[in-house]
């Protein structure tokens, strides 16, 4: 599914796409356990709506896999983009192609710290680097 239509890839985005207007480095980190986002420029009404959104699911996502939400130690996502690689894909116009990757790291009832990366393309309209991406209702 496109980051177009996901809640979460569209906020994450987002966040990102705020950070490379202001001219920041295009990474953010979400801790759910202390509840904190850095860097301070990455602190949006989204962004803050993406913690909640997470920290909510949570309790679910543990009960469904029979784990011990108290026990969880640590659990911080970092985001990230580089939209200066950002290009225009073969034959659509008008869109961006660029690569956002997360890095999971958590801990929990004393084991050691995992840590789990993942990358995925995306593409969307090339106006969206300026205009965030919009909603869909």
């Amino acid at each position: 599914m496109s980051i177009d239509f996901m809640k979460s890839g569209r906020l994450a985005v987002n966040v990102l796409i705020d950070l490379h207007k202001a001219g920041k480095e295009t990474k953010a980190t979400f801790d759910f356990l202390n509840k904190t986002i850095e860097p301070q420029e990455a602190i949006s009404k989204e962004s803050v709506q993406l913690m909640n959104d997470y920290i909510d699911w949570l309790p679910d996502h543990f009960e469904k896999h029979d784990c011990d939400l108290a026990k969880l130690e640590k659990l911080d996502v970092t985001i990230w983009t580089d939209f200066k690689k950002a290009f225009v894909p073969p034959g659509m116009d008008n869109c961006k192609e660029f690569t956002v990757s997360t890095m999971t790291n958590w801990k929990a009832d004393g084991r050691e710290e995992q840590t789990i990366k993942i990358s995925q393309t995306e593409i969307i309209k090339e106006n969206f680097l300026q205009l965030r991406i919009p909603e869909v209702k």
